[in-house]
């Protein structure tokens, strides 16, 4: 639903107004289950923004999966980490996609998370470029280009730009280090597969990893990964029987939902512009290395 202001006031009033003088308390549900535009920007809903004359305001329904993914969004905050007139790097927590998924396009992405930010921010229209991507379950840093020219720069480099990960698994490697190299696939079972040898549609990939230490029942690995494909990382340590825990879709225990306790801990690259070497870390929360300790919401 759209409506043009043709008088000056507050959002709570003016969406009485819109819906034909629905009950106050029906306007505070619309305000907090429902998204609001205003002028083309996502507003936060608040009953006590000002609407100005002319101003556009478009309401629309919300999904249960759109609410969900905000609402998680909202619970770990935004974190920007880092930005300037051509690159942002920010947190993405578990539990959001990272751009939109064409297979389910009613999901908030942490894309259209950060593109709202910046619109609210700066009130006018704004579009960045993804850049990689990290699982919905998985958290840490993530790179956005502010141009497509600069996304098309940095993907022609990517090889170059080192890109580490925390995992905590259900079992410790055999080998206190070791480099996995083979073929991934997606499968019919909406699994990827691997291959020792090419196979047709098959992308080799690179995955190394250090034993760091036991916590607990679990043990923390660095990977650093040298090929960025689809689960890259959880397939390889699940085929070393070193399963990522609360990844129960490649063998972990299901003894918890959420999250997988993976997370983009550092990545370390040259500006695109300026060609300094930028190094940017994140440490997870203490939730991340002590399942059992975790909010009860990501317990099964």
């Amino acid at each position: 639903m759209k409506k043009v202001a043709r008088n000056e006031a507050l959002l709570i009033d003016f969406i009485i107004e819109m819906y034909d003088g629905v009950s106050r308390q029906r306007a505070k549900e619309i305000l907090a289950h429902q998204q609001i535009k205003i002028n083309d920007v996502i507003t936060e809903g608040k009953a006590t923004i000002l609407i100005n004359v002319g101003d556009l305001v478009e309401i629309d329904k919300k999904s249960k999966s759109e609410l969900v993914t905000a609402a998680a969004a909202e619970k770990n905050k935004l974190r920007i980490v880092y930005e300037d007139d051509y690159i942002l790097l920010a947190i993405k927590p578990a539990g959001i996609i990272t751009s939109k998924d064409r297979k389910q396009p009613n999901l908030i992405s942490f894309h259209k998370v950060i593109e709202d930010f910046l619109e609210h921010r700066e009130q006018k229209h704004i579009r960045i470029w993804s850049v990689h991507r990290l699982d919905k379950e998985v958290e840490g840093i993530v790179l956005f280009a502010k141009s497509e020219e600069i996304q098309n720069q940095i993907k022609d480099q990517w090889s170059d730009v080192t890109k580490k990960y925390l995992a905590l698994t259900e079992h410790r490697p055999n080998e206190n280090e070791g480099v996995i190299e083979n073929w991934l696939m997606d499968s019919y079972k909406q699994k990827v597969v691997s291959f020792a040898n090419e196979v047709e549609n098959s992308r080799f990939a690179k995955t190394e990893y250090r034993f760091k230490e036991t916590i607990g029942m679990y043990h923390l690995l660095e990977v650093t990964l040298h090929t960025g494909r689809k689960n890259q990382i959880r397939v390889h340590l699940s085929e070393m029987g070193c399963s990522i825990v609360g990844d129960y879709k490649y063998g972990a225990s299901n003894l918890y939902k959420r999250q997988i306790r993976l997370a983009a801990v550092r990545l370390q690259l040259n500006h695109p512009i300026s060609g300094k070497p930028m190094t940017f870390e994140y440490l997870p929360s203490k939730n991340f290395f002590n399942p059992r300790n975790a909010d009860e919401k990501y317990k099964k």
